[in-house]
Order: structure tokens, then sequence, then C-alpha cells
């Protein structure tokens, strides 16, 4: 997927938004995120593991097409990193990235029950790094300009969450997403990059006027 390709899919969401069951969304959640990473010879690097970050979430959720399906468009800012070490040169690594992203979802609702909802989600974002270090020993590179990490990094993420209807104005929900990027090694580099990642996160639904 490009940035022209994740352009139109956000103006597709803007211009199909009904003027109905119109809300905003913050969200706030952990990321548990590692590297799924092999060299040229397709091995993978061993004892890699996950770390944990936070994020921070907000945009515009919209009704679309039908009753029970949602569009949204929004912006976080997540961590993301991993952990690790090389038993055959003893070298210890670790990577902390931060990024602005550009988030675009469908939503369904499969099950409603009085007020709490069962809902189905996928989402594509494009995520620009902000800052970033690579640990290698007791050696701390910095990742901004490195070609592997700084560049648009897009996502594709599903997931499952509920949510639960405090008032006709307010609802509050939780949900689980998984996910991983496209390859950030360049076409034609024998190597393999993606960042995989797990969230859990909570949010708040604000209803704005119809």
């Amino acid at each position: 997927m490009n940035y022209k390709v994740f352009t139109q899919l956000l103006v597709l969401l803007t211009l199909s938004t009904t003027a109905t069951a119109q809300q905003l969304y913050l969200e706030t959640g952990k990321t548990s995120s590692t590297f799924d990473y092999s060299n040229s010879q397709g091995t993978s690097l061993d004892n890699l593991q996950s770390t944990a970050h936070s994020f921070l979430a907000a945009g515009y959720r919209g009704q679309v097409f039908a009753k029970d399906l949602f569009g949204s468009l929004g912006v976080s800012y997540a961590g993301y990193g991993a952990i690790g070490s090389d038993d055959a040169t003893g070298v210890f690594m670790e990577w902390n990235m931060d990024y602005l992203e550009f988030n675009a979802g469908l939503e369904y609702e499969l099950l409603t029950f009085d007020k709490i909802k069962f809902f189905i989600k996928g989402t594509a974002s494009a995520g620009f790094m902000l800052e970033g270090t690579q640990t290698l020993n007791n050696k701390v590179i910095d990742l901004k300009n490195n070609e592997d990490f700084d560049k648009t990094r897009f996502d594709f993420r599903g997931g499952v969450g509920l949510s639960y209807s405090v008032s006709d104005k307010l609802a509050i929900y939780m949900q689980y997403m998984y996910g991983k990027s496209l390859e950030l090694k360049d076409e034609g580099d024998n190597e393999s990059l993606k960042i995989e990642s797990r969230n859990i996160s909570f949010g708040l639904l604000i209803s704005l006027p119809e």
C-alpha cells in the first residue's frame, strides 16, 4: 500500500460519512511490539523480545454505508521497539522509536445487548518517525535519517472490542488489535524487517450534535 492508495482511502471515508452518528474518539493504551526480522539467509535474530510502549489517539468516527458500519479518521502518537541479544557475538540490542501516525479504520458492530455492543475493526495507518534510538551494548545510535526506520511506515491492524453506552452522548470502549507493518527494507534488499504489534486500549466516544 503506497501513499496514494492510503490518501484515496482517507478521501473515501470522508466523503461517505453521513451526517448522523458522528462522534469524536479519545483513546489510550499499551502496545507490545517486536521485530519480524530475517537476514539475507532467511535466519531470524535469536533472543529478540517484545517491549511495552504507550500510545495516545484521537479522531473522528461516523456511520458509513450501513447502520452498523462505521468509518474513522484519526491521529496517534505511538511508541515501538524491541530488545534482544546475539549469543554468538555477545551483543545486547535495544530499539525505541516514537511515531506520529495517521489512521483510517472500518468498524462493524456484530452484536448488541442493551447498552453493550461487540464489534470487529480493521485499520490502516501511515507513520512518520519523530525520534528513535538503537542501543548496541553501551553505544546509543540515533535512528533519524536511518534508511530502514526513518521512512513512511504503513501498518495494517485487525481486532475486536466492546463498547458500553453511558448516555446518549457518551460511550466507553475497550479493544484488542494485532498488526504488522509492511516491509521496511528497500526492494531488492535480501533482508526482511517488519514491526509487529499488539495493542490493548480504552477510549471514549463523544457524540456530536446532529
